[in-house]
């Protein structure tokens, strides 16, 4: 139920948006002001990375304010915002998603080069220590693996799987990747940690 507060609200975000869409450009930073928490907030939910909230809430007012012509005065300009900024974190995880893969085609080639000039004994040796390794790992660690790994599962229906994220699916895939590469070269060395 609205009270006399969020009419006020309303009327004075109309007032501004409409000052905006005059010319007054400096009627803008009050309706930064009023939506930054929250847009930052959202963005947060969806893209838990503290830089790009902060990039993506700064892109998100900037086209905004570019395209303020566009939006109509007295409807729901945080709703706006965040349909903007939803765009921007769904562009910026396609961007991220495409620079994942470029990399892992990079390393897979990288890796068949390295590959070329290694024999079978050493590559038997590395692989068993990858197994022991991945044994090591906790349960969850040895599924999400097998879904990246021997499923070739994509990364958003790993995130629908587990019932994560697709940053998630990332972030640990990536760490675990280290902590393989870690573990398995520590074995080399001559020490099984």
């Amino acid at each position: 139920m609205r009270n006399q507060d969020d009419d006020e609200a309303v009327r004075r975000e109309a007032e501004l948006v409409q000052a905006v869409q005059g010319g007054d450009t400096r009627a803008f930073e009050p309706l930064v002001d009023m939506h930054l928490d929250y847009l930052r907030a959202f963005i947060a939910l969806k893209l838990p990375v503290a830089h790009l909230v902060n990039e993506i809430a700064h892109e998100t007012f900037v086209f905004a304010y570019r395209n303020i012509h566009r939006f109509t005065a007295g409807t729901s300009f945080r709703a706006w915002l965040r349909a903007i900024a939803a765009n921007l974190v769904r562009a910026e995880l396609q961007r991220y998603a495409r620079e994942q893969a470029n990399q892992f085609t990079y390393a897979r080639h990288r890796l068949l080069e390295q590959e070329l000039g290694r024999s079978d004994a050493e590559d038997a040796v590395e692989m068993d220590f990858l197994r022991d390794c991945v044994e090591e790992l906790p349960p969850p660690m040895k599924e999400l693996l097998t879904l990246k790994y021997r499923e070739e599962l994509p990364t958003e229906e790993i995130a629908g799987r587990l019932q994560r994220t697709q940053t998630w699916v990332w972030q640990v895939l990536f760490r675990l990747r280290q902590q393989l590469r870690q573990c398995v070269e520590g074995k080399l060395a001559g020490g099984q940690p």
